[in-house]
């Protein structure tokens, strides 16, 4: 009698095993080593970014964002309708992982099947309506900025060399004389931003041997004084090209809901010495400024 016990208790164990193993899902994968971004070079600039995740939706319904390079898992099978989107850090903040809103979606169709792998380079480009207030590439002649009451020996050089981000192509080296202490670079006016927390992004590719600031300056028409702030302060970048995403919109919307539509801005970098003695080689390169709104 207990032999059988037995043997009913295992025929049960076998039973439930292999109706497990013959539930099991088995996925298969899309490969994304990484997005690619495609410009119009005349209205919105080069085709500079930094593309750190992927947002995956699919049939419309979000499944989650992975950093690349990555394989992500498809679990329902047959045609799948895919739809990947590229996510950045905002603002430069690794723990603030962002769905870029001024990039488009890359949509495809997939069929798939048990333990298949698609690779896909899914490319993005702008979208269609967003609007480019400033675009400073340095390697045409309309420069949209310039030195805020600059000192003798205080200058801009446009560099190509193995300094500039891009070879042959014009990097700007913002230098600062003997007797500068801090060096503000500072663009035109700009006005007709959009305010009600509309996205705004300034887009900056960057490299710089010490701290710098990004910042906006205020100027008001209703004869309030102008206001000079910082938005964000970067650190060295050990001589590595980075880029940001700075997303104004808030400062900008804030800014505008009190003091009017005819408020006007100005973005400014701002690089100073710094040590004991004070550095003689401090450095800021930039390229690839672009403002971007809908």
């Amino acid at each position: 009698m207990l032999t059988h016990k037995r043997n009913g208790y295992l025929f049960l164990l076998l039973f439930i095993v292999a109706c497990s193993v013959e539930k099991a899902i088995i996925p298969s994968y899309v490969f994304v080593k990484k997005m690619k971004l495609v410009t119009n070079l005349a209205t919105q600039g080069d085709t500079s970014q930094d593309i750190q995740d992927v947002w995956l939706f699919q049939n419309g319904e979000f499944k989650g964002s992975f950093g690349l390079p990555t394989y992500i898992p498809i679990i329902d099978k047959a045609k799948q309708n895919i739809e990947l989107r590229a996510g950045v850090r905002r603002s430069g903040q690794d723990d603030q992982r962002l769905n870029y809103p001024l990039f488009t979606s890359f949509d495809t169709i997939l069929p798939f099947s048990d333990l298949r792998s698609d690779t896909i380079t899914p490319h993005v480009t702008y979208i269609d309506n967003c609007k480019f207030s400033l675009i400073q590439d340095f390697d045409g002649l309309v420069n949209f900025f310039s030195i805020k009451n600059p000192k003798k020996g205080d200058t801009i050089i446009n560099v190509s060399n193995s300094d500039a981000w891009k070879l042959n192509n014009n990097s700007c080296k913002l230098v600062l004389s003997d007797s500068t202490y801090e060096l503000f670079y500072v663009s035109k006016e700009l006005s007709n931003l959009p305010s009600n927390g509309v996205a705004n992004y300034l887009e900056v590719d960057y490299r710089c041997n010490d701290v710098f600031d990004i910042g906006l300056n205020v100027i008001y028409a209703n004869g309030k004084d102008n206001s000079t702030y910082s938005v964000l302060s970067a650190n060295s970048t050990n001589g590595l090209w980075k880029k940001v995403y700075l997303d104004l919109a808030t400062e900008v919307s804030s800014e505008i809901a009190q003091n009017g539509t005819n408020t006007k801005f100005q973005i400014f970098f701002r690089v100073k010495k710094s040590g004991n003695p004070l550095m003689d080689n401090t450095n800021l390169f930039l390229d690839n400024i672009k403002l971007i709104h809908f």
